[in-house]
């Protein structure tokens, strides 16, 4: 296992919340077999534009480097091209940013082709600009499990020409698959069932409440979510149409989690994966109960409001409660619920359907026999009361939507 150094600077924020932040790249850097061993803070408003840290502080990098024979530098923060390339010079030791890290780590994770594509086409536009600054550590990437896959010493081969070209091969790769999930999307607005999509920070239980709602909901015949106790243990959206016994249906997605200084690469090359959020009748918005901290709520909530999805309506869900021993203080109402146990795990699709479906009302339809395809749409997807066959038709009372009642208001009875 390779060691590193992890170093930041403050940048006016509290050491506290700092410490917080290099615990959790530490915990990043480990994912990829390397061992953050020594943490370095410098406490400055602004990056030196030339080396980011003073030369004071670069000095002592080195001395620790050499007490603990590290290899690399992790520095928690995007660094340009000029400030990698100065660094390596002085110290003489792969330099990463906060950035590529988290790029090793969705290239490993990615499944899917589109996740694989979308990763990609995040890699790329963070090398573009750095292909000088970034020829030194690419080099060294040899080895290491942390280099599995991603840039690596390919991508010095490439120059910018070619780099710019994969860009453009890869947009259209996606843009294609983009195109048939539009369709998709489309195809389940004009369905009219509601979506609600699981969001939160990287491990904090989302997949495990999708398996449980899934499970409740579907009598356990589906196939469940890939969950681990990781960072970004899935890259890939998974959704399935849910309904209780008598209950209309609704649609649940599992999303791909997110992190502190997330990179604006893969937030822009994710856009048709986090564009299911903005697509949302209800956010449920997954907490860790053991971590339930205001920076990772603030962190999710800044990320929804760059998705314009910030307006949606929002259930917060802390999970774990099974393991927590100390009151929770949040600032707004959630639901504990515990996965394991399936504790409040009712009360949770109780709430789902009290958001998604509050302002439906009881209505008669009489609708003829001809129209017998609506008569099926409403038993397999609403809460049919009853359906009784008369001379002139088929007489149903059931719960519809305000668009549900438009649509059909031809058959319903004054």
């Amino acid at each position: 296992m390779d060691i590193a150094i992890l170093g930041t600077i403050t940048k006016g924020e509290s050491l506290e919340s700092t410490k917080r932040s290099l615990e959790e790249l530490k915990a990043l850097a480990l994912t990829l077999e390397i061992d953050g061993q020594e943490s370095v803070i410098q406490s400055r408003e602004t990056p030196v534009p030339s080396t980011y840290f003073g030369s004071g502080k670069v000095e002592e990098i080195k001395l620790i480097a050499e007490s603990i024979n590290a290899s690399i530098l992790i520095v928690d923060d995007t660094l340009s091209p000029a400030q990698i390339r100065n660094l390596e010079n002085i110290l003489e030791l792969q330099i990463i940013d906060r950035s590529f890290l988290i790029l090793q780590i969705f290239s490993i994770r990615a499944k899917t082709n589109e996740a694989i594509l979308e990763v990609r086409l995040a890699q790329n536009e963070y090398m573009l600009p750095r292909l000088v600054g970034l020829g030194k550590s690419l080099s060294r990437q040899g080895g290491g499990t942390y280099n599995a896959k991603g840039p690596g010493e390919t991508k010095l081969e490439l120059d910018r020409r070619k780099l710019l070209d994969d860009i453009s091969r890869v947009k259209r790769e996606l843009a294609k698959i983009r195109k048939a999930k539009d369709i998709s999307r489309k195809r389940r607005r004009q369905n009219e069932i509601p979506i609600v999509v699981l969001v939160g920070y990287t491990n904090a239980g989302k997949s495990a409440t999708y398996n449980s709602l899934v499970s409740m909901l579907d009598n356990y015949n589906s196939k469940l979510t890939f969950e681990e106790d990781m960072l970004f243990a899935t890259l890939d959206t998974k959704s399935k149409v849910l309904k209780g016994d008598n209950r209309p249906p609704f649609i649940l997605i599992d999303t791909v989690g997110f992190i502190h200084k997330l990179p604006h690469e893969l937030v822009n090359s994710f856009e048709s994966t986090l564009s299911d959020i903005k697509d949302a009748d209800l956010i449920i918005h997954v907490v860790d109960g053991l971590n339930a901290s205001t920076e990772e709520m603030k962190i999710t909530k800044e990320i929804l409001n760059k998705l314009d999805a910030n307006e949606i309506e929002r259930l917060i869900v802390v999970t774990k409660s099974d393991l927590i021993n100390n009151p929770i203080l949040l600032d707004e109402d959630f639901l504990p619920i515990s996965n394991k146990t399936n504790d409040n795990i009712d009360l949770l699709v109780s709430n789902i359907y009290y958001n998604i479906y509050n302002d439906n009302v009881i209505r008669d339809l009489l609708i003829p026999f001809e129209d017998g395809h609506v008569v099926n749409y409403l038993k397999e997807n609403n809460h049919v009361i009853f359906a009784n066959y008369l001379d002139n038709g088929i007489h149903i009372k059931t719960s519809l939507t305000p668009r549900e009642v438009k649509k059909y208001e031809k058959y319903i009875e004054s």
